[in-house]
């Protein structure tokens, strides 16, 4: 194999193949290379997202919802979302697209090895890999700075989860619809919910979900699934097929600091996953996109990837759910409850118009969000 390639891309999960079909698309000349081991466990995944009408990846998708529910106590909240669908997808549906349209192209090469080390030597990077040693002009690496994990000064959440596949006899849900957020059963003053997407009138994924960083045991998570299903779903009798866990990082933390000349981080290691929400995968394909762009165009890779009024956005809720984990029911309750959902959908995918910005961002006002906003801010300026 000639180990000289202008794209070497580390870790083909969302983000690395949502840039790698991004290059194939419209940078068919480059020379890449992707390298990822690939494990059973990294590639079983849900990733669910909404957009509007029909997708690229329609023909992707594990299924699809055209109404929403909100839940608190005292409160049910079903929305007709149309135009906007909610859609979920299987992450190793997705990536073996990825590896499949990569295996018929002649000018991609995949290396199934771990990294283990990247370095800089002058017009080039040197990729080592288990006996390998890879060269590329450019190298867009989805592997997590350890420095992240060690950092203090971040503001950061860690959105962790635990969810059980179940299969019932007897049809009870409608496939049409799914809970976005239940609060009815919160663990006591943390920022928890439940979250439910029906397959069909019989199978369902039923997901605990903590935006806190608390640890919590396994029977933890258990016992309030199987509290859930018994009592706010009714559901006596019922399979677990499979189990899905997972911790996402919802963070302002400083990814950029780690794009060093020819390495650049991509996805979760470059802060590609939404602070104040923890998706990921729409806002992996639209920086994809940028990023593309911005490597054909020649300018900086960083050009237009983020909004700084969203940065500050996002950090400022990080802050209230931080500082005062029990805030969060109260404060999703207020966001869902006093706007069209269509409208949170555009302000959480950062199209929203500014007076749209203004009216969610005002029913959020509190001494919590007055408060973060201004340590935000200070945090802001004591950087320059």
């Amino acid at each position: 194999m000639d180990n000289h390639f202008d794209i070497a891309i580390i870790g083909l999960g969302n983000a690395g193949s949502h840039v790698v079909l991004e290059l194939l698309s419209r940078a068919e000349n480059c020379r890449i290379v992707v390298i990822d081991k690939f494990t059973e466990d990294s590639m079983h995944k849900t990733w669910s997202f909404w957009e509007k009408g029909v997708g690229k990846w329609d023909h992707l998708l594990h299924h699809s919802w055209s109404k929403a529910i909100f839940k608190a106590p005292n409160i049910y909240d079903e929305t007709n979302i149309v135009p906007y669908k909610y859609k979920s997808i299987q992450s190793k549906d997705f990536i073996n697209h990825a590896l499949a349209l990569c295996e018929s192209y002649k000018n991609v090469t995949i290396v199934h090895q771990n990294v283990h080390l990247v370095e800089q030597n002058n017009d080039l990077a040197t990729i080592s890999c288990e006996g390998i040693s890879i060269k590329a002009k450019q190298v867009f690496d989805s592997r997590i700075s350890k420095e992240f994990f060690l950092d203090k000064k971040a503001l950061g959440v860690n959105q962790h989860f635990r969810g059980w596949f179940i299969k019932v006899k007897k049809a009870v849900f409608n496939p049409d619809e799914f809970i976005m957020m239940d609060y009815n059963l919160v663990d006591c003053d943390t920022t928890s919910f439940t979250y439910v997407l029906p397959y069909d009138a019989n199978t369902a994924l039923v997901e605990f979900t903590y935006f806190s960083n608390q640890a919590v045991e396994d029977s933890d998570y258990d016992f309030f699934l199987k509290k859930y299903i018994n009592e706010e779903l009714k559901i006596a009798e019922y399979e677990i097929t499979s189990i899905e866990e997972g911790s996402i990082p919802m963070t302002n933390y400083d990814f950029s600091i780690h794009n060093d000349g020819k390495i650049h981080k991509i996805g979760t290691a470059g802060g590609w996953v939404k602070p104040s929400t923890g998706y990921s995968f729409k806002s992996s394909e639209t920086k994809a996109k940028q990023l593309v762009s911005n490597y054909i165009d020649g300018v900086d890779l960083s050009h237009n990837l983020f909004s700084k009024k969203h940065q500050l956005l996002d950090s400022v809720l990080l802050d209230v759910i931080k500082n005062d984990n029990s805030k969060g029911p109260k404060v999703f309750t207020t966001l869902y409850t006093r706007h069209d959902i269509k409208k949170i959908f555009s302000f959480l995918d950062e199209k929203s118009t500014l007076l749209d910005d203004l009216k969610i961002m005002n029913s959020l006002i509190s001494k919590a969000f007055i408060f973060g906003f201004f340590r935000q801010l200070l945090k802001k300026f004591l950087k320059k």
